[in-house]
């Protein structure tokens, strides 16, 4: 209803109709008309909207001209910026009572929200009474973060009733852009650095120690032995480099680390072996083995193999002549090189008179990681501008790079995705995982927000217009 005249004549049963609307307007005396009683309603303490009746006394003298422009309501008006506004708060304990409210935010003004989680206003579930929202200047929601959708601008709750005269303009924050995707993984051949060698087998100074990892058993309860003593006295194991000064030639039969990047491990023994020593490397990749048998005199000595394990209890993976294994960094793996059959000779079972040899390769086979995707935009929302998303970060060795994250939408528009990752190239392996891969998709973008929520709860006039959808 609209105020009460501002001059002129002015009746009672005027009064009677802006305060008591809906009744048979019984004869009433001015004094139920004063402020602060049952029909001419005073502010709650925690209602902070101007009073359409300040003015009409609470007491004493009271007149028809104390009416004059007067009106049942209260009314909030924002002529000001403002922010995350909820009308529960504004009306206080009077914004669950049966007399009407109003919110009018004035031309050139913006209510707007700063975060998602709230819309710029707010009409609570627990409103009683007539509710009017006149809006000719812009409520806005905020702009969603990266991969987040956007924020509502205006939000009717539950099934309470609004009027909404909107002359200007209600605009949904626009979704975050989604995230660019990461770039595939890459192979490439990197150097690697043995360390830790330890002659697991060998050793002594005096006679060799004779050890074999638990799992081996391929010569029988009779040997193992990786050297010739008692059956060739000049072909002692060297140890380490050599460490120990045996036989007719000890750097044929020990262990070699040449050191440095790239370089690798050897053995070499004579008659039994086998050969068991175990290290470290700084780089998990696909490294070459070999294993090798050298014969002077005939056949029979079976494949030669070069076990890889981590434990002295598994042969781990086990290689014929040469392959490939996988070895992880900084892990204690432990390596066996062995004949498969024994040589049926005249001390049998023994590699009488051979040469047996194994090698780990100083290079391999080593994955990297594809780059970051880059991160995607903000949604546009109050105070805030649509942005492009950041580029991805490059990837290693033949990685892909990841792909540029989406833009923000605009107000009312849902986030772009954001673009897929390149992909990597290289050899494939499959430790320590499958490599090279393809670059992932990016991710979408995230939905932009509502003009409106709870729609169906608001009669709507006016000329102004909407941004992004309602629901």
């Amino acid at each position: 209803m609209a105020a009460l005249q501002a001059s002129g004549a002015i009746s009672l049963q005027d009064i009677e109709e802006q305060y008591n609307p809906g009744t048979n307007l019984p004869s009433r005396g001015l004094s139920e008309f004063y402020l602060g009683g049952s029909l001419v309603r005073a502010n709650a303490g925690n209602n902070s909207s101007t009073n359409m009746s300040a003015g009409v006394p609470t007491s004493g003298t009271i007149s028809f001209n104390d009416f004059y422009g007067k009106e049942r309501a209260f009314k909030k008006t924002y002529s000001s910026t403002a922010t995350n506004q909820s009308a529960d708060s504004v009306f206080g304990d009077d914004f669950e009572v049966d007399y009407p409210k109003q919110i009018v935010i004035d031309s050139s003004q913006t209510v707007g929200s700063t975060s998602t989680s709230n819309a710029a206003l707010t009409i609570e579930s627990n409103g009683v009474g007539s509710i009017t929202v006149t809006n000719n200047g812009s409520i806005e929601g905020a702009g969603g973060a990266a991969g987040a959708a956007g924020g509502n601008a205006f939000t009717v709750a539950g099934s309470v009733a609004v009027t909404l005269v909107n002359n200007g303009t209600i605009k949904a924050g626009g979704g975050g852009g989604g995230a660019g995707g990461t770039g595939g993984k890459g192979v490439f051949t990197a150097n690697a650095t043995f360390s830790s060698l330890v002659d697991q087998g060998g050793g002594g100074t005096s006679t060799p120690q004779n050890n074999s990892p638990g799992w081996f058993t391929t010569y029988g309860s009779s040997g193992n032995n990786l050297d010739g003593v008692g059956v060739v006295g000049d072909r002692l194991w060297g140890g380490i480099g050599a460490q120990f000064s045996r036989g007719i030639n000890p750097s044929q039969f020990d262990l070699n680390s040449l050191g440095g990047a790239g370089t690798g491990l050897s053995g070499n023994c004579a008659n039994r072996g086998p050969i068991y020593f175990s290290a470290q490397t700084d780089t998990t990749g696909v490294y070459t083995v070999s294993a090798s048998i050298s014969s002077l005199y005939g056949s029979g000595y079976g494949t030669p193999k070069i076990s890889v394990s981590t434990s002295t209890s598994s042969s781990g993976t086990t290689v014929s002549n040469s392959g490939t294994a996988g070895i992880t960094a900084s892990t204690t793996t432990y390596f066996t090189v062995f004949g498969s059959t024994a040589h049926q000779g005249t001390n049998s079972p023994n590699f009488y008179y051979n040469s047996l040899g194994g090698s780990v390769s100083g290079t391999c086979l080593a994955t990297s990681n594809g780059g970051s995707g880059g991160a995607g935009g903000v949604g546009q929302g109050y105070n805030q501008s649509a942005a492009s998303g950041s580029s991805g970060a490059s990837g290693g060795s033949n990685a892909g790079s990841g792909g540029a994250g989406g833009a923000g939408g605009a107000f009312g528009a849902d986030g772009s995705t954001g673009s897929a990752g390149g992909d990597g190239s290289g050899s494939s392996v499959s430790f320590p995982a499958t490599a090279p891969t393809n670059g992932a998709s990016g991710s979408s973008g995230g939905a932009s927000g509502k003009s409106i929520n709870g729609i169906s709860n608001v009669t709507s006039s006016g000329s102004g217009s909407l941004t992004g959808g309602t629901v």
